[in-house]
């Protein structure tokens, strides 16, 4: 899953509430070409089962996103969508 965020400090912060309050792994990553609608823009990379928790988190921290991607690879493409946003 992706958590697109608008600035790396914001999501370099949700993936540390992330990993604390979950002990699951998460990952500063640049938001991919194919979703990003311009301008700088990070996403916070973290398992597809974490959906949950992460959304209770970021509502609980006020942790401003942009939108949730499921991540998938078919045929040897990144294919994304929207889960949430």
């Amino acid at each position: 899953m992706l958590i697109t965020i608008g600035s790396v400090t914001t999501a370099t912060r949700l993936a540390r509430l992330i990993e604390k309050n979950t002990g699951h792994p998460a990952s500063v990553v640049h938001t991919p070409s194919e979703i990003n609608k311009g301008g700088c823009s990070y996403s916070v990379r973290l398992n597809d089962i974490m959906f949950k928790q992460a959304k209770k988190i970021i509502d609980e921290y006020n942790v401003p996103v942009r939108k949730f991607y499921s991540e998938s690879i078919r045929g040897g493409k990144h294919v994304y969508n929207v889960i949430s946003g």
